[in-house]
Parts: C-alpha cells; structure tokens; sequence
C-alpha cells in the first residue's frame, strides 16, 4: 500500500467524497489519491465567468470570493448543481483543505474542521495575548480601535527603524498576503494610507524590527510536534506607497537548529494553550536577540505552493487527520515534511499584477548579468518568468537556479529584480520595490550548521509579514 493510500485509509470516511480545492493539478491529485469512483473534485480557480461578479483585489478579497463559492452549497452557488449531481441525497462527507475554512457549507458532513478558538489568533490584533500567555517573547505594540492619531501612536512603539500598521476589519476573516499592512520610517504614515472609522477596523502598531523575514512552520500532534525547515520570507517594500509585495516563502535557510527548536516550542505551546493539532505557522522577524513573531497562521500555507502536488495533497491529508484526533506515523510526517519542503535545485516567486501584456500565457527565459535580471531568448538560461491569467488578474510565476544568484544563497536582494523585468518585458505593472530591509549586503556562504545568524552576519531593519 502507497503511503498516500495508507494516510487516506485512515480518514473518517464513508461512502462518496466531495473535495473543494483552488487548484486544477490538486483536483486531480485529490481524486488520484481519494478514487475516482468516489471522490469529486470541485476547483475553484475554474469558476465558470458568471460565477465571478465583481473583480478580485488581493489575497483577503480572493479568500472572501471562495468562501462565498463554498457556502452556495446550500443551493444558492454554482458548485450546488455539480455537488448534487454527484450527490443528490447530500451524504457524501466534505473536504476543505487549507486555507479555505468558510463559516457555511450546506448541509454535508465536513471532515476536519478547525476550532473557532484556533482561528481567532490569526487576527493581529488578538495573537499578542496568544505570545503572551504562553511565555514567547514579542515585540511591544499598541491596538485601537479609534482611528487616533496614526502618527503619534506610532511613535510610541518605534524603536528607530519604524513602525509597521496593520489594519483589521472587526468581524470578518483574517487578512492574507500582505493586504491591510504599512509601513513608515521618518514618523509619518503614508498618505495613502486609510482613515479607519470607529467600529470597522482594529488597529495593530509595532516597530518595524531590525531582523530578517522568517516563517517558521510545522504540524502539531497528539504526541509530538513536527516541525518544518525554516522558510525565508520574501516581503518586498513598495517605496511609494509604504506597502508591501509579498513574494511567497523560499527554504533558503536550512536546518538552522536554533529555528527549528523554536518552531517546535512554538507548535507545543498551541497544542498546550489551545488544544491545537494540525499545520501551523508563525511569521516574524529574527534578530540579534532571536526570534520575535508577529503573524500566526493556524493553517497550512502557501509555503508549500511550489512542491509537486502529490506532496501537497498528502500533507493536506494528515493535517486533515490531525484536526480529526487522529495520529498520523510520526515518522512518515517528518519524511514528508523533508520531501515537501527541503530545498531544491530552484527557488519560486509568485505575485499577482492587474495587468499582463496581454490576454494570455506570456513567458520567457532569464539569466543574470552581474546584478542584473535579464531576458536570455537563447543560449544558457537561470530560470524563467511565465505570467498567466488568474482570478487575481495575472500570476507571475518566477523560477530561478538557487546556486546562479549574483551572491548568496538567499533569493531577498534580488527579488526586485524579477518583478522589474517582468514589467519591462512581460507588461506586468508590479511597479517599483525595493530589497527586503534586512538584505544591506549579499549573504556569502552555505553552511547551515553554523546558524543563520552566524550565516547572515549585521543585520538592516526587517518587517512585519503577512501570508502570501
């Protein structure tokens, strides 16, 4: 029996299955891995064109649009009609992968579930009580929910760096990929920046931190918490809006031990504090006294968005396992977890443009030139940009050799880079960003068992962030 084989076995289910997932190569993994003869899955990434009435702006905007897909179940959505074709006395069990946790589902039983509780620390604003109680230290921030003075709160907070915000809509989902958050230096908050009316949106000021980006993840279980490599975050300042393009997470810093112990204390304070079992993770900045969170993810994320979809799928299936109090082989979740995550022969970029140069796939190959991105339309190439449609608008997805980048093996500085040419040849319009503000200088060496401080060397401001 295949071990994906072995890990569905185990899940509570009875007869016909009904999975919902964003993407088509999960689908079909999803029914793969499930049976065909009894597994439909439902992708919403092929929404049909009148299923999308009003455009999609940003990562938050994306996740409300698929909730309110999945709550059409009842039979008021486009996905009913398939859902009872298959389904008609609705006995069939439900699954819901990461990150889609919607509040309705119709009336099919839903496998995996997460708890209330759980979900409410992944608001900003609420978290910092979460650090709090379970003894993990953080940096000082100010919540309000009085559209106050900006500036003069920030000031409160700001160590010399400056100060990062963070805007929460009171009584809906959390926010996702960057969307929500600004950033200031010189005192003053962006004059893009909203005016928050009283009871719409809580407040979170903290200083933007000395430090580098960093997500540390993991699976909490009954017995043991299984934590994941350590991730680089690639948060890229826009200059002009005092925003933030977040590029997706790359496993460029190894098996850092001093990461890893943390990751794992991290996942035993959730299971210890909030009865938590599943996928987690933890954003935040680390600096020269350690590691510092800012975000918590009580979710698998889109740190795995690279790795194949058979592994996808499987880590989705014992995180799934796990809500349900059932303990996966500890063992085959950590070889999992390596197959999944490790790093590669590449590192993958993504971000999402309102414009793409056209009306279709546009792509092409690229290599380095000293410090420079440049289109290589022949001869050696080190990686490639393809800018497809998507329900974001366009999807740029940059894959870049790990071991031919200008200096290092972190893929920050130049990530820039990546989105300048996508604009200058693919007719994205991303715009102009700026280095990650901890990466002052190109990171020389590769050996992980020195520690990524060690690795790293002086450190500029890093920021706050938030999941792609």
């Amino acid at each position: 029996m295949s071990h994906g084989a072995h890990l569905t076995g185990q899940l509570p289910l009875d007869g016909l299955v009904i999975m919902i997932c964003g993407r088509a190569d999960d689908a079909q993994a999803w029914q793969e891995l499930l049976g065909s003869h009894r597994c439909l899955a439902l992708t919403l990434d092929d929404a049909p064109p009148q299923a999308r009435t009003r455009p999609i702006r940003g990562a938050s905007d994306q996740l409300v649009w698929q909730h309110d897909a999945i709550a059409g179940l009842d039979g008021s959505g486009w996905l009913a009609a398939r859902a009872d074709a298959f389904d008609p006395d609705q006995s069939a069990s439900l699954l819901l992968p990461d990150p889609l946790d919607p509040p309705r589902t119709g009336d099919r039983r839903r496998v995996g579930t997460r708890q209330p509780a759980w979900r409410m620390f992944e608001d900003k604003t609420t978290v910092d009580v979460l650090w709090d109680v379970a003894g993990i230290p953080r940096a000082p921030s100010v919540i309000t929910n009085n559209p106050a003075d900006i500036g003069l709160l920030g000031k409160l907070v700001d160590r010399g760096a400056g100060v990062v915000c963070s805007y929460q809509p009171i009584g809906t989902g959390p926010t996702a990929g960057g969307d929500g958050i600004w950033w200031w230096r010189d005192g003053t908050p962006p004059a893009r920046m909203p005016i928050a009316e009283v009871g719409t949106w809580r407040i979170r000021l903290m200083p933007l931190l000395e430090g580098t980006p960093v997500r540390l993840h993991g699976m909490a279980l009954g017995s043991a918490v299984v934590p994941f490599p350590p991730m680089e975050l690639v948060t890229l300042p826009r200059p002009e809006h005092g925003t933030f393009l977040c590029a997706g997470a790359v496993p460029t810093l190894g098996h850092d031990a001093d990461l890893v112990t943390q990751t794992t204390r991290l996942g035993a304070g959730l299971r210890k504090h909030l009865g938590y079992r599943g996928g987690f993770s933890v954003d935040g900045i680390l600096t020269t006294n350690g590691f510092l969170p800012t975000d918590c993810n009580a979710r698998l994320t889109s740190a795995m968005e690279a790795a194949p979809s058979e592994l996808r799928v499987q880590l989705h299936t014992v995180n799934l396992l796990a809500r349900e109090r059932i303990e996966p082989d500890t063992s085959a979740v950590q070889q999992l977890a390596e197959k999944t995550f490790t790093a590669g022969a590449s590192c993958t970029l993504f971000g999402a443009a309102t414009r793409g140069g056209g009306t279709s796939l546009r792509e092409t190959a690229v290599r380095w030139s000293g410090d420079r991105l440049v289109a290589a339309p022949s001869g050696a190439a080190d990686g490639s940009l393809i800018v497809a449609p998507s329900p974001r608008g366009w999807l740029l997805t940059a894959t870049l050799a790990a071991d031919r980048l200008p200096s290092g093996n972190q893929i920050g500085p130049w990530a820039p880079e990546v989105f300048r040419l996508s604009d200058e040849v693919l007719g994205t319009n991303f715009g102009n960003l700026a280095p990650p503000f901890d990466f002052a200088t190109a990171v020389a060496g590769r050996d992980c068992g020195q520690g990524l401080r060690a690795r790293l060397g002086p450190v500029r401001p890093g920021t706050a962030s938030a999941e792609h």
